[in-house]
């Protein structure tokens, strides 16, 4: 029995090296993955899930949303709304972020963090 299990064990150690070696690094691994919890104002890609921009606390400046942003969560830091704007300014109509829903990637070009 244990001749089966040597050549086995080499066959699968070949195999990981030979995918470690043969296979493209994940976009993945270029990012900051998911964190639970976290802190801050958070905004996320979707696909792979990556976090692509923060804001430690509110404080009611136009800032730009990160350009690969999809959704966002508020984890901590007292951030109470945060309207999201079509216009890179913060000008025009809003539609409120932080309620847990998602965006198509562009959607939102500014938001307040208040």
């Amino acid at each position: 029995m244990r001749r089966s299990v040597k050549p086995a064990a080499g066959l699968a150690a070949a195999l990981v090296a030979t995918l470690a070696v043969a296979l493209p690094a994940s976009p993945a691994a270029a990012g900051e993955p998911f964190q639970s919890p976290d802190t801050g104002l958070v905004f996320y890609s979707s696909y792979p899930t990556e976090i692509v921009g923060r804001q430690a606390t509110p404080d009611g400046v136009c800032r730009p949303v990160p350009a690969d942003a999809t959704w966002l969560l508020a984890w901590s830091g007292g951030f109470v709304s945060v309207p999201g704007y079509q216009t890179p300014d913060c000008s025009g109509p809003a539609s409120e972020l932080n309620n847990f829903h998602s965006w198509s990637k562009g959607r939102y070009l500014s938001y307040r963090a208040g």
